[in-house]
């Protein structure tokens, strides 16, 4: 599907240097902002995952930080990942433009010279944001690249990745690596890192099989458990701690960590604490909810083409019955509107989940433009009929800050449009545009299955996310 530019949401990498100044990230939503740096001190306000933080002050495991808004507080180091100090490179021979937006067409307010760098913010619809003359400007990311201050250390997520001679699934690959190895990474290109190998030569990953830090909060590591009775969430590992609050009967707690018979949990509030989990009872975060899955297009409609010829059809219907096999794992009940190449009218498939008494509707597409240049990642929610954009931004909302948690995974906004399919329902709807499949790169990350399968988890926290924290 086509479409235009919108909001900034910023791109996150993961290291452990806490500095002052620094700006960090988040890593799970609804997590307190404290009053001061212990868990009794209570909490002044509630941050989604991805917020963006400065880094005030440090102490004993935890960040003083101040919000976008202004809001000042404490929270945990465990819970805030922080971005590598990274650079834009003109490494061409001739002057690249410096504009006020992200289109060819904005006004040029000065030029990165051969040679020269600029300090690196994020990337958005394709343009690189870069710190200029004290200000926050756009530069083109295809004619420049992403360089680091300095080499730092990416771990492997799974077994057999496989390291290739340039950025893409099609090149040569030199060698490979297993679950847990170390590399430097040393830049950035098109979603793949740049790294250093044993022979001091160099070879090129796709990020979305690494991490940065090991060490941090793992999302998809986020058990649920809910409460077998009134129980005590205390200040640490034992009944010695002091009381925070008691929790009801039946509330469903996070669980992010354990040590012996406790759990460290964070509550729907905020809160963090730990419990005595004889108390806690494993529980699926989407039991009895009912999810609509939309694959977009289908029959003699192919969607858009891509690159190399594809349908996205076909593609959109493979991360569809994906994502259908996750939600079901995490208790939900799925319908597809369609389960074959088959066409079904916008119309049909938004009131299909009022038929059905679905909680949400999602809507899975790949995008395209005539520009093979454009990458990223996108959702969308409507507010024409609905005047309210927390109806469907919530879950576009939750979807997004996931999915773009991806290394690798470059933002395009979250958008409101007058798409039929999120129209033409009373229930809470929100369409994903994956990547741009005209983008030959993306194109190729998008028909991964590697890709496909950490896709379909993000979006899956996302909705889980969005029944629990919103």
């Amino acid at each position: 599907m086509k479409k235009t530019l919108s909001s900034i949401i910023f791109f996150m990498l993961f290291i452990n240097t806490y500095v002052y100044g620094a700006t960090g990230y988040t890593n799970i939503s609804n997590i307190g902002l404290y009053n001061n740096a212990n868990y009794g001190s209570g909490i002044k306000d509630t941050l989604k995952m991805s917020s963006r933080l400065e880094i005030l002050d440090q102490k004993d495991g935890w960040c003083k930080v101040e919000t976008l808004e202004g809001k000042t507080g404490w929270i945990e180091k465990y819970f805030v990942s922080l971005p590598s100090e990274r650079y834009i490179a003109n490494n061409t021979a001739y002057n690249i433009n410096i504009r006020e937006a992200p289109t060819t067409g904005s006004k040029a307010v000065g030029n990165l010279k051969p040679g020269e760098r600029a300090e690196y913010i994020d990337t958005y619809h394709s343009w690189h944001i870069i710190r200029y003359a004290g200000g926050e400007y756009y530069i083109a990311s295809w004619l420049t690249d992403i360089e680091y201050k300095q080499a730092e250390k990416i771990y492997f997520l799974y077994d057999s990745i496989n390291i290739r001679s340039k950025a893409s699934l099609d090149s040569k690959v030199i060698t490979q690596g297993n679950k847990g190895d170390s590399f430097e990474v040393v830049g950035e290109e098109k979603g793949w890192y740049k790294i250093k190998l044993k022979d001091s030569s160099f070879g090129y990953v796709a990020a979305w099989l690494t991490t940065h830090d090991p060490n941090s909060l793992n999302p998809d590591k986020v058990t649920y458990k809910r409460t077998s009775d009134a129980l005590n969430l205390r200040t640490g590992p034992s009944v010695e701690y002091d009381r925070i609050l008691t929790l009801k009967a039946g509330e469903t707690v996070r669980v992010v960590a354990s040590q012996g018979a406790w759990d460290k949990v964070v509550t729907q509030n905020g809160y963090t604490g730990w419990c005595n989990n004889y108390y806690l009872k494993e529980s699926l975060p989407l039991a009895g909810k009912v999810i609509l899955l939309d694959p977009g297009h289908g029959g003699n409609d192919p969607g858009a083409i891509s690159y190399s010829g594809k349908y996205e059809k076909y593609i959109n219907l493979s991360v569809a019955q994906n994502l259908k096999e996750v939600l079901n794992k995490a208790g939900a009940i799925v319908y597809m509107t369609r389960s074959g190449d088959t066409y079904i009218t916008n119309k049909e498939r938004g009131r299909l989940a009022d038929k059905l008494g679905a909680d949400i509707l999602l809507s899975i597409h790949h995008n395209s433009l005539g520009n093979s240049d454009y990458f990223g990642l996108s959702t969308y929610y409507n507010t024409i009929n609905y005047k309210s954009p927390t109806y469907g931004y919530n879950l576009a909302e939750a979807i997004y800050l996931n999915a773009v948690s991806i290394n690798g995974v470059y933002r395009d906004g979250i958008l409101d449009r007058n798409y039929e399919v999120l129209r033409e329902t009373n229930t809470p709807a929100a369409l994903i545009e994956i990547g741009f499949m005209s983008n030959p790169t993306e194109e190729m990350n998008i028909h991964n299955l590697s890709f496909q399968n950490v896709m379909v988890e993000k979006i899956a926290n996302g909705i889980i996310d969005y029944f629990y924290a919103y």
